[in-house]
């Protein structure tokens, strides 16, 4: 199965009183660039949340942001900061004797005081508590983030093979034309000797010898050859059982190029070279697609 490297996933897990809530969010990248987001009261969650997300996904820019609603009614208790109140109320009773200010505090001016009311915990960590809901959410989010994945990845394998399936026709129709390609570029070279063998001085056996040398250069078949064995490599990568591929097709797809531009510069037909300017365009959305898969 082909994966994409673009999705996005969402779960969302109930206890008493508390719900956690995960998304996951990803785009292409070379390695697996991990990025986790929880609550202060819940940073203890993200190094087993890196694990799970490790054990599913190979590749890609990864944003996870864990939310967690009414938590603090969980393993906590209101505490009164006995300092603080015995301030406050000091400095209440000071200011009505030395200015005269009538009165007393009530409570809704106590609820005013900032950090008068703390909330303490007690009993077991509600981190602890609540990791199988959190984890929950967790492996809820990266199934539906797979099945995104899946799916696109799907959809960029079918146009990939249709791009893959017209680089082979362009590679056919360049290999059908490597023999007139040579044939050209040795009557070139015959019109030349032919010119230089009528000056004086000139051994026409030796400039013979330099031509056939040079008309060996530029034939193409090699080039042809390494194209024809890194396409049926790439056709063999849409049948691989489920590992990652997009880095071996990358690779691919640049040995591809370098035999396209080799053969694009030695040959001397008009058609290689328009041929040649084909591929190369379709290589190049290949390219492209292949950047975005795991």
């Amino acid at each position: 199965m082909w994966m994409s490297m673009t999705g996005f996933g969402r779960g969302e897990r109930h206890a008493e009183e508390i719900s956690v809530t995960v998304e996951a969010r990803t785009v292409n990248h070379r390695f697996l660039d991990l990025h986790t987001r929880c609550p202060g009261r819940f940073l203890s969650w993200e190094p087993r949340i890196r694990g799970i997300v490790r054990d599913a996904l190979r590749r890609g820019k990864v944003d996870l942001y864990v939310n967690v609603r009414e938590w603090g009614k969980l393993g906590a208790a209101l505490r009164v900061n006995d300092g603080l109140l015995r301030s406050f109320l000091g400095e209440a009773k000071r200011i009505r004797e030395e200015h005269g200010v009538g009165g007393e505090a009530t409570l809704r001016d106590l609820l005013a005081v900032p950090d008068l009311f703390q909330a303490a915990p007690v009993g077991d960590d509600p981190a602890e508590l609540l990791w199988p809901v959190a984890e929950g959410a967790v492996r809820d989010a990266l199934g539906m983030l797979g099945r995104a994945r899946a799916e696109e990845g799907d959809r960029m394998k079918r146009v990939l093979q249709g791009s893959v399936e017209r680089l082979e026709a362009i590679a056919g129709e360049i290999r059908s034309l490597t023999a007139e390609n040579k044939e050209q570029a040795a009557a070139r070279f015959r019109e030349r000797i032919g010119a230089l063998s009528a000056e004086a001085g000139v051994d026409p056996v030796r400039l013979h010898q330099e031509a056939a040398i040079l008309v060996d250069r530029l034939d193409i078949t090699e080039e042809c050859d390494r194209l024809a064995s890194h396409l049926a490599a790439v056709d063999a990568l849409f049948r691989s059982p489920g590992e990652a591929v997009g880095k071996r097709f990358d690779f691919l797809v640049q040995e591809i190029f370098r035999e396209l531009n080799t053969a694009g510069n030695k040959s001397a037909h008009a058609g290689v070279s328009s041929l040649v300017v084909a591929a190369k365009t379709e290589l190049e959305k290949v390219r492209e697609q292949i950047q975005n898969v795991e």
